[in-house]
C-alpha cells in the first residue's frame, strides 16, 4: 500500500512583492483591511520578506521522509491553506503519485476544533476536485506523543542552566472562543507543566500570545497579565518557550520577539526566548512516530 503523509500548514509569502496576494487570499478576495496590509507588511520588512517557516518546512518535510521510507512505502508531502503549495496542488500530486491513503497532519501541536474545521474541510474539497477517493486518517495534534515532549525538553535542558533566576514562560497561540476550545487550553496547560516538572523549572508560568482584533472572548490568560504579576514580584527576567508552535515563524519573530519582547524590555526586564523544535532530527521523528503508531 503507498502512503501520502500529508502536513498542512497556514502558508507564508516569500517576499514582500507577495504579501498583497497573500492577504488576497486569506480575506477570499474581499478588500484587505488597511490595518492588515499595514501589519503585514512591518512584519514581513523585519525578516526581508522571508519567513523564516519556508524553509524550515521544506527541510523538515525531507528528513521526514527520510525516516519514514526505512518503515515502508511512504511520501510525504507538504500543502497551505493561504499559500503556495496549495491544498489542492498536494493533493493534485497525492493523486498523480497513486497513494492509496492519507494521513493528514495540520502542524498544529495541540487539539483544536479551529484547527480541524479550518484544515479538515479544504482537504476534503481538495479531493472531491480531483476526484480522489482513499482512505483519509487525519490527526488533530500530537502533544500526548514523548517524542514532542523531548524535541522541547532538549532545548530546554540546555539554556536552563545559563538561565538560572528567570522566569520561564510558556507560551501558546490564543484562539476566540466562538467554538468549544476546552481540550487545546487543557493539552498546552498540562504540557507546559509537564515540561516544567521534567526540567526543574524553578519559576514558571504560563499564558497566550496573539490574540486577534476580532472577537470578543479568547482563551486566557495572556503573556502580558502574566509577566506583570511576575513584574510586581521582582522578577528581572523573562524567557520564552512557545511549546504552541513546532517552528520559527513571524508569530515567534514578531509577535512574541518583538512586541512582548520590547514590552518586557520597557519594563526593565530582560528577555530571551527558547528556539522550537524546528527542522531537528526530533522533531522529524514525532512525524515518524505519529504516522508509524497510526498503522
Amino acid at each position: 500500500m503507498r502512503h501520502a503523509v500529508l502536513l498542512m500548514a497556514y502558508g507564508s509569502p516569500t517576499s514582500l512583492d507577495e504579501v498583497p496576494e497573500y492577504l488576497s487570499g486569506i480575506y477570499e478576495g474581499k478588500p484587505v483591511p488597511e490595518y492588515a496590509m499595514t501589519e503585514n507588511m512591518e512584519k514581513y520588512r523585519m525578516v526581508n520578506g522571508v519567513s523564516p517557516s519556508n524553509a524550515i518546512i521544506d527541510s523538515l518535510v525531507k528528513k521526514v521522509g527520510e525516516m519514514l521510507r526505512k518503515h515502508g512505502d511512504y511520501s510525504v508531502y507538504f500543502g497551505t491553506k493561504h499559500w503556495k503549495p496549495s491544498l489542492d496542488t498536494a493533493v493534485k500530486r497525492i493523486k498523480d503519485d497513486g497513494m492509496d491513503m492519507i494521513t493528514a497532519i495540520p502542524i498544529f501541536p495541540f487539539e483544536s476544533r479551529n484547527v480541524e474545521n479550518s484544515y479538515k474541510k479544504p482537504l476534503e474539497e481538495a479531493m472531491q476536485k480531483e476526484n480522489l477517493n482513499c482512505k483519509v486518517n487525519f490527526i488533530n495534534g500530537f502533544s500526548k506523543l514523548d517524542s514532542y515532549l523531548d524535541a522541547w525538553k532538549k532545548n530546554i535542558q540546555e539554556a536552563h542552566a545559563a538561565l538560572e533566576g528567570t522566569l520561564f514562560l510558556f507560551s501558546a497561540h490564543s484562539l476566540p472562543l466562538f467554538q468549544d476550545e476546552s481540550q487545546y487550553n487543557m493539552e498546552y496547560f498540562s504540557f507546559s507543566k509537564k515540561i516544567a516538572e521534567q526540567t526543574r523549572l524553578k519559576n514558571y508560568d504560563i499564558g497566550y500570545q496573539s490574540r486577534g482584533k476580532y472577537g470578543k472572548a479568547w482563551l486566557e490568560p495572556s503573556l502580558y497579565d502574566v509577566a506583570s504579576k511576575w513584574e510586581n514580584r521582582g522578577i528581572k527576567t523573562i524567557t520564552t518557550i512557545p511549546v504552541g508552535f513546532v517552528y520559527d515563524h513571524l508569530e515567534i519573530k514578531y509577535d512574541l520577539d518583538h512586541e512582548f519582547g520590547d514590552w518586557v524590555l520597557d519594563h526593565g526586564m530582560g528577555y530571551s526566548r527558547i528556539d522550537p523544535p524546528n527542522d531537528s532530527l526530533e522533531m522529524a521523528k514525532v512525524f515518524a512516530d505519529l504516522v508509524i503508531s497510526e498503522q
